[in-house]
């Protein structure tokens, strides 16, 4: 009998789509790891024939790399009653918002704008579409939580 529930188990899927999807979507994290697209889209995936496939540990390491957070092995840790915290402890630069914080939020808000408003173009958003909207919601919201760490909110 296994110790992962099935809810635990569905967390880690939902960890590992996040990140895919930060990290460019499972086509481009595909291009920088060693597992194939499709096999990247099982380890996400809810449905019950891909229940007990997970991703292997060292691409679960890459995808939170190429996500730039520790979205997996922080729900890993979560799961085993743990948080993580970065190794120097609370680094000296991550309490100062900058004007780099504020072009990055730009840039990123923008982008959200840009899908949306290419998404409209042809008067229906498909499921490209959304997925394409999600990804950069996802990577403006990590944006404004960053700052909203540094402001200490």
């Amino acid at each position: 009998m296994r110790t992962i529930s099935d809810r635990q188990g569905m967390t880690l899927k939902a960890a590992i789509r996040r990140a895919i999807e930060i990290a460019g979507g499972a086509r481009s994290f595909a291009a920088v790891t060693r597992i194939k697209e499709g096999n990247l889209s099982k380890y996400g995936s809810p449905n019950e024939e891909h229940a007990e496939t997970f991703m292997p540990i060292d691409v679960a390491v890459e995808a939170d790399l190429e996500a730039g957070s520790p979205i997996i092995v922080s729900a890993m840790a979560e799961m085993l009653g743990f948080k993580l915290v970065p190794i120097n402890g609370v680094d000296e630069d991550a309490t100062v918002v900058t004007a780099a914080d504020a072009l990055n939020i730009a840039n990123e808000t923008g982008d959200v704008i840009r899908s949306i408003t290419s998404a409209l173009a042809d008067g229906k958003i498909c499921a490209a579409d959304r997925k394409d909207i999600t990804r950069e919601v996802d990577e403006a919201v990590k944006a404004l939580k960053i700052v909203l760490k540094k402001v200490g909110a």
